[in-house]
């Protein structure tokens, strides 16, 4: 049956007084006739939309659902890429077209800037992590198959290397499902931002993450309290080893004091509801409730861990721990003697191994 435009005329008109510039078309059967999908895009663009995305053009496969979540997630971050692509290729002699600009993908390979789009770019970050850290350490530093630890801000990501690269064409991320090649990398919500909460008597970090801005409390912005307050109270944080670039003026080191403050009220909280669950209990320290909280997001990330390797048939304990991002050394013996390894690595550009990677 041809398609009605008519009737979708007014439909479409109305996504755009309320606001709505980017589309994803789903049709049930584009996979096998595209045409549909085509006619409905060519009459959005002319309507005004920003940025359309075909669910026939990016995965033109059987299964209508994920196809479009897929495409959904594309037209969601792909205008925002663009965006930024833009503003940053236009900086250069040459400017948009003329510049040789490659951009990695979730798989782990390059993709030019007119081929790069968001559903193929959700893990690119992490993808060059398991690429530099497998070109930097597998057989140059151990022969042990590799467990990538890749630690951030609000999330750490981990992988599997064993000599080659592992990939999935199908993912679940923050439950919408992604139908695109993509590295074995499995995603937790604990990182150096993730929020400290104790709710319904237990420690909870994350999946909330207190940002770069304010971020956590030792970073003098009026932030809340986060892993990095926990590893600061615990030593495993050295103020002396960061740069002084807190405060107002920008030229101050980290707060220690403001952060044992905050772990002070949190204190007297935990204490008092432990108190009324049973009156003989004695009081934990500020450094027992840090400590706490670093174990429950140490836990938090040797799940997936145990997914990619014991859940495989792969010992945990015979591999070594390939370790990195900016929060990632802080953990990796805690996450190590968690697993029973024996072997941590910790590369020297460890900070920015994922860009080492892309490059």
């Amino acid at each position: 049956k041809p398609i009605n435009k008519k009737a979708l005329k007014p439909l479409l008109n109305g996504l755009l007084e309320r606001g709505i510039s980017c589309l994803a078309i789903v049709l049930m059967h584009s996979y096998t006739f595209p045409q549909h999908e085509l006619a409905v895009e060519k009459l959005a663009v002319s309507l005004g939309f920003r940025h359309v995305s075909l669910s026939s053009a990016l995965t033109p496969m059987v299964r209508a659902v994920p196809r479009g979540l897929t495409a959904s997630v594309d037209a969601y971050l792909t205008p925002v890429i663009k965006e930024y692509l833009l503003g940053f290729i236009s900086r250069f002699d040459g400017g948009v077209g003329k510049l040789n600009v490659l951009f990695m993908q979730s798989d782990g390979g390059l993709a030019p800037e007119s081929r790069f789009s968001g559903h193929k770019a959700v893990l690119s970050g992490p993808a060059g992590g398991v690429v530099g850290y497998s070109q930097t350490l597998f057989g140059v530093e151990t022969e042990k198959p590799l467990i990538g630890f890749d630690m951030g801000g609000t999330s750490t990501d981990v992988s599997r290397y064993a000599g080659s690269y592992e990939q999935v064409l199908e993912t679940q991320i923050a439950g919408a499902i992604i139908q695109a090649p993509q590295l074995d990398i499995n995603t937790v919500a604990a990182g150096g931002g993730s929020k400290l909460k104790f709710q319904f008597g237990a420690f909870r970090v994350g999946p909330e993450s207190v940002g770069a801005h304010p971020g956590p409390v030792c970073y003098r912005k009026g932030g809340e309290l986060a892993v990095t307050d926990a590893n600061l109270i615990l030593g495993f944080v050295i103020p002396d080893y960061f740069p002084s670039i807190f405060g107002p003026s920008e030229d101050q080191p980290l707060d220690i004091q403001a952060t044992r403050e905050e772990f002070e009220k949190l204190a007297r909280e935990i204490n008092s509801y432990r108190k009324s669950q049973d009156p003989s209990v004695k009081d934990m320290t500020v450094e027992e409730i840090a400590l706490g909280f670093v174990n429950v997001a140490n836990e938090t990330m040797c799940r997936p861990i145990r997914q990619l390797t014991e859940m495989k048939g792969h010992e945990t304990k015979n591999h070594a721990l390939a370790c990195f991002g900016g929060a990632g050394p802080q953990h990796a013996c805690a996450i190590a003697r968690s697993l029973g390894m024996t072997e941590v690595l910790i590369h020297r550009f460890c900070g920015i191994l994922s860009a080492y990677g892309m490059g």
